[in-house]
C-alpha cells in the first residue's frame, strides 16, 4: 500500500492529534467499563462533582494545562492519568507513522494500539480485563491479520504455517478456504465464550467467591445487573458481527477465486496466521494458568490474559506471540520483584499481568518488522 501525496510532516501532525482525540476516549473507556456505565452516556463529567465538562474544557493535554490540574467547578485534582493516556497514545500513533507510513495499514495498528492502552489502563487500576473490550478485539484482530496479507503487508518476518499445523499450507481451493476461513469467523466469539463456561466447569472449585450476609444495597446491585446487561449484550453483537464477516469473507472468496485472483489466496494465508497465533499465545497462557490453578489450588493468573493473548496473537503472528510472551514475562518479573518489594504482602502481592503483556505488544508492534528486516538484510 502506498501513501497520500501529502507531505509526510503532515500525517505526523495528523496522527499526534488523532492520537490526542482517540486517547481522550479511551479515558472515558478505561473509567467507565469497569463501573458498567455507558461510554456514550453522559457526557464528560468531573468524576468528583459531577459538573459536565464544556468543551473548550475538554482539549486533550491544552485544558489540563490550562486547569492546571484541577475542575474548573469544583477545584479537585484531575488524575495524572487523563493527560498521560492522552500524550501515550498520541505518541504510539506518530511512531507507527514513521514505522508503516500512511498506509492503511497503521489505522488497523492504530485500532489494535487503542485497545492494547485501554486494557493496560483498565488493569493497572481494577485487575480487569473486560469481555466487552477482549470479545469484539479479537474478531477485529482475525479481521485486520486478513486483510493486511491481502494487501500484502506484514509485521514480522513469515515462516510456512504448515511447521505450526501440517497440511495448511497445500494447495490453495476456493470453496475450501471459504468455508473454513468463514469458520474461523463465525466460531471466533463463541469460542471465547465457551471458553468462559469451560473455565467455571475446572476451576469454579478453586475461585474464592465473597460472602457477605450485609443486605446488599439496591444501587449496588441495580448497577451489577446493568454491568451483566452490557456484558451480554457486547457477547451477542460480537457473535453477530463474526457471523457477518464470515459471509463477508466467504463471498469475497468466491468472487476472487471465480476471477483467478490471488488476493483471496494471501488473505487466507494470513487468517491461518493470525488463528495459529491466537492458538499459540492464548494457548499457553491457558495451560500455564490451569498447571497453577492444580499445583497451587488458586487462581495465579486471569482468563482476561487468555484472551488478551489471543488478541495480540492474532494481530501479530505466531511469532510475534512467542516475542509477547518472553517480553511479557521478562517485564513482569521486573515488575513483580518492584511490587513485592514494595508491598506488605511481599510475594504474594496480584501482579496485573496485561499490564505486561499490553505493554510488550506494542513494544513488538513498534519493532518488530524493522528489527527482522535489518536480521534477514532486507
Amino acid at each position: 500500500m502506498t501513501g497520500f501525496d501529502l507531505p509526510f510532516s503532515f500525517y505526523i501532525v495528523f496522527a499526534f492529534l488523532f492520537g490526542l482525540a482517540i486517547g481522550s476516549f479511551l479515558n472515558v473507556v478505561v473509567h467507565r467499563i469497569p463501573r458498567g456505565e455507558s461510554i456514550v452516556l453522559p457526557g464528560s463529567h468531573c468524576p468528583s462533582c459531577g459538573a459536565q465538562v464544556r468543551a473548550f474544557d475538554n482539549l486533550p493535554l491544552v485544558s489540563f494545562a490550562i486547569l492546571r490540574g484541577r475542575c474548573r467547578q469544583c477545584r479537585e485534582r484531575i488524575s495524572l492519568v487523563y493527560p498521560l493516556v492522552e500524550l501515550l497514545t498520541g505518541l504510539i500513533f506518530v511512531a507507527l507513522i514513521f514505522k508503516t507510513g500512511p498506509t492503511w495499514e497503521a489505522l488497523l495498528e492504530f485500532v489494535f494500539a487503542s485497545v492494547m492502552i485501554a486494557l493496560i489502563f483498565i488493569d493497572a487500576r481494577h485487575h480487569l480485563l473486560p469481555n466487552v473490550i477482549t470479545y469484539p478485539a479479537f474478531v477485529f484482530a482475525l479481521a485486520a491479520a486478513t486483510a493486511r496479507a491481502g494487501w500484502g503487508e506484514q509485521t514480522s518476518f513469515t515462516i510456512d504455517i504448515s511447521i505450526i499445523i501440517p497440511g495448511m499450507e497445500s494447495e490453495f481451493e476456493g470453496w475450501r478456504a471459504a468455508l473454513f476461513g468463514g469458520l474461523l469467523f463465525a466460531l471466533a466469539a463463541p469460542g471465547f465464550w465457551l471458553l468462559d463456561k469451560l473455565d467455571l466447569i475446572l476451576f469454579g472449585r478453586y475461585f474464592e467467591w465473597e460472602e457477605t450476609d450485609e443486605e446488599v444495597d439496591e444501587a449496588e446491585a441495580r448497577r451489577e445487573m446493568e454491568m451483566e446487561r452490557r456484558h451480554d449484550r457486547a457477547v451477542y453483537a460480537t457473535m453477530i458481527f463474526g457471523l457477518l464477516a464470515a459471509i463477508a469473507w466467504a463471498a469475497m472468496v468466491i468472487f476472487l477465486s471465480a476471477n483467478n485472483q490471488r488476493t483471496d489466496e494471501e488473505a487466507y494465508s494470513g487468517l491461518l496466521r493470525a488463528s495459529a497465533g491466537a492458538l499459540i499465545g492464548g494457548g499457553l497462557i491457558w495451560w500455564i494458568r490451569a498447571v497453577y490453578f492444580f499445583i497451587r489450588k488458586l487462581e495465579g493468573m486471569g482468563l482476561g490474559d487468555v484472551k488478551m493473548m489471543s488478541v495480540g496473537g492474532a494481530f501479530l503472528g505466531w511469532q510475534g506471540a512467542f516475542g509477547v510472551l518472553l517480553l511479557g514475562s521478562i517485564l513482569g518479573s521486573v515488575i513483580g520483584v518492584i511490587s513485592a518489594y514494595r508491598s506488605q504482602r511481599g510475594l504474594k502481592t496480584a501482579l496485573p499481568f496485561g499490564v505486561c503483556l499490553g505493554a510488550a505488544s506494542l513494544i513488538l508492534m513498534l519493532t518488530a518488522t524493522p528489527f527482522f528486516r535489518w536480521y534477514i538484510g532486507q
